[in-house]
């Protein structure tokens, strides 16, 4: 699946937060209808997550937040569908 495809498909699918590891911030969406579900990892170093403010309560998009992050779709069987990953 292209980027593009991917983010038309998903980018205004809300997130949540659901944890906390090693300076990322992990959301993710509900568990769609046909099985699938979005990750998003935002921070990865100390001055990217202390400039981050989170909200456990607010939602986010991939469209929102997720230029230049992890993000990844998983399917039902918990195969990664489609990734994106930033550039170093």
């Amino acid at each position: 699946m292209e980027d593009e495809e991917a983010l038309e498909k998903y980018g205004d699918t809300p997130l949540y937060f659901s944890h906390y590891y090693n300076f990322l911030f992990i959301f993710k969406s509900k568990i769609l209808e046909n099985g699938e579900q979005i990750f998003l990892q935002l921070g990865g170093n100390m001055e990217k997550v202390s400039a981050l403010v989170v909200d456990a309560n607010d939602s986010m998009t991939l469209n929102e937040n997720g230029e230049d992050e992890i993000a990844f779709v998983k399917n039902e069987e918990k195969k990664v569908i489609w990734k994106q990953a930033p550039e170093c």
